[in-house]
C-alpha cells in the first residue's frame, strides 16, 4: 500500500491483492445493505441516518484501526444507551456529541493510533 514498486520487487502480486482487496470490500458492502433493508423502508436515503454514527465510531477509534473502531462502537452504543435511559434521545445524542468532543480534545488521534514511519 505505501510502496507498490518495493512490493513488486519483493514477489508481491500488487494487482492480485487489489482485486482480492476490492472483492471483499464490496462483499462487506453488499452484506452492509441487505442488513440496511432489514430495517426501514429501501430508497435511495436508506444509510443517511447512520452516516454521522459511522463517521464518529471511525474518528473515536482511530482511522484505519479496525479494534478502535470495534471498541469505539461498543462505547459510543453503551453511552448512548444509558444517556437515552437516563434522558430523551435527542438530549443523548447532543451528550453523545459533548462526550466525543471532549474525548478528542484530550486524544485527537482516537482510540488506537496506527504508528508509521513520517516526517513530522
Amino acid at each position: 500500500m505505501q510502496n507498490r514498486q518495493m512490493a513488486e520487487c519483493l514477489g508481491v502480486s500488487t494487482r492480485k491483492v487489489d482485486m482480492i482487496t476490492f472483492a471483499i470490500g464490496s462483499g462487506f458492502a453488499g452484506v452492509a445493505g441487505c442488513a440496511l433493508t432489514l430495517l426501514g423502508a429501501i430508497g435511495p436515503t436508506i444509510g443517511t441516518n447512520y452516516i454521522i454514527d459511522a463517521f464518529m465510531v471511525v474518528v473515536v477509534g482511530g482511522v484505519g484501526a479496525l479494534f478502535g473502531a470495534v471498541a469505539g462502537a461498543f462505547g459510543i452504543g453503551i453511552f448512548n444507551t444509558v444517556f437515552e435511559y437516563v434522558t430523551s434521545a435527542s438530549i443523548g445524542k447532543v451528550l453523545i456529541f459533548l462526550l466525543i468532543i471532549a474525548f478528542l480534545q484530550w486524544r485527537p488521534s482516537g482510540l488506537v493510533v496506527s504508528r508509521s514511519r513520517s516526517l513530522d
